[in-house]
C-alpha cells in the first residue's frame, strides 16, 4: 500500500510546471492582443466625409454622372418674413431646411447645399426625385410655408460638395418659372418618370406647358406640372 502512495507522490511535481506554463502564455497573449489592434487603421477611411451630408462624389459614384437635380424654394418668403420678423423667419427657415434634409434621406437623395430660401438635392432616379418633390410640397415642415419644386435630369460634373453643369442651371430655371407654384418637371425628367412607370406617379394629374422661355436657354421649352393646390 505504501508503494502506490509513493507512486502518486511524484504527480505533485507536475503542478509547479502547470503553474509556470499559464503565466508564461498569458503575458504573451496579453502582449499580442494590443499589437494587432485595428484602431489606427479606421481613421484613414473616415476623412472623406467632408460635409454634414457626406461626400457627394462617393454618393454619385463618379465625377461624371447623370442625376436628377431638384431645387426647392419657399413661396413669398419676403412677405412672410416681414409679417413674422427676421428672427422668427430665420428659425422657420432652418427648421424647413432640416425637414427637407430628412425627406431627402427618406427618398435616397443627397442634399448638396442651401441658397437663400432654396435647397438643392440630387437623386439617382427621377421617380425618387418626384416622390421627394411631392412630399416637400405636401409638408414643408410648417403650415405657414408654401414651396415650389423644380426637377430636371441630365449629365453633371460631381465634386465632393457640389455639382455643376447645364443640367443644374436648367433645374434652377424650372423652379423659377414665373407663376410657378407647385411641382414642375422638365421634359427630360418627365420622360424618365414615364420610363420608370411607377403606378402612383403615372396616375398624377399632369399638365403640359409649351412655348416657355427659360433664361439662358435657346428656343421655346416644354415643362410639366402636377395639378396641386
Amino acid at each position: 500500500m505504501t508503494e502506490p502512495r509513493d507512486r502518486l507522490s511524484p504527480s505533485f511535481s507536475f503542478r509547479p510546471k502547470r503553474r509556470q506554463e499559464p503565466p508564461a502564455q498569458q503575458p504573451r497573449d496579453a502582449r499580442k492582443a494590443p499589437s494587432p489592434s485595428p484602431s489606427p487603421a479606421p481613421p484613414p477611411a473616415q476623412p472623406p466625409a467632408t460635409t454634414p451630408f457626406g461626400n457627394l462624389r462617393q454618393w454619385a459614384g463618379s465625377p461624371k454622372a447623370t442625376l436628377a437635380v431638384v431645387f426647392t424654394d419657399i413661396v413669398a418668403s419676403t412677405a412672410l418674413g416681414n409679417k413674422i420678423g427676421n428672427r422668427a423667419m430665420d428659425v422657420l427657415r432652418r427648421g424647413h431646411f432640416e425637414h427637407v434634409g430628412r425627406l431627402a434621406a427618406t427618398h435616397d437623395g443627397f442634399v448638396v447645399k442651401t441658397m437663400g430660401d432654396s435647397v438643392m438635392v440630387t437623386f439617382h432616379a427621377a421617380s425618387d426625385a418626384l416622390d421627394f418633390a411631392l412630399a416637400v410640397h405636401a409638408d414643408p415642415g410648417d403650415r405657414r410655408l408654401r414651396v415650389r419644386v423644380g426637377v430636371h435630369v441630365g449629365p453633371v460634373t460631381v465634386e465632393e460638395q457640389d455639382v455643376h453643369g447645364a443640367t443644374v442651371n436648367y433645374a434652377a430655371r424650372v423652379v423659377a418659372v414665373p407663376g410657378n407654384n407647385g411641382v414642375w418637371l422638365s421634359s427630360e425628367a418627365k420622360g424618365h418618370v414615364d420610363q420608370e412607370g411607377a403606378t402612383h406617379q403615372v396616375a398624377l394629374p399632369w399638365q403640359t406647358h409649351s412655348g416657355l422661355d427659360l433664361k439662358g436657354f435657346v428656343g421655346k421649352q416644354i415643362l410639366w406640372s402636377i395639378g396641386l393646390r
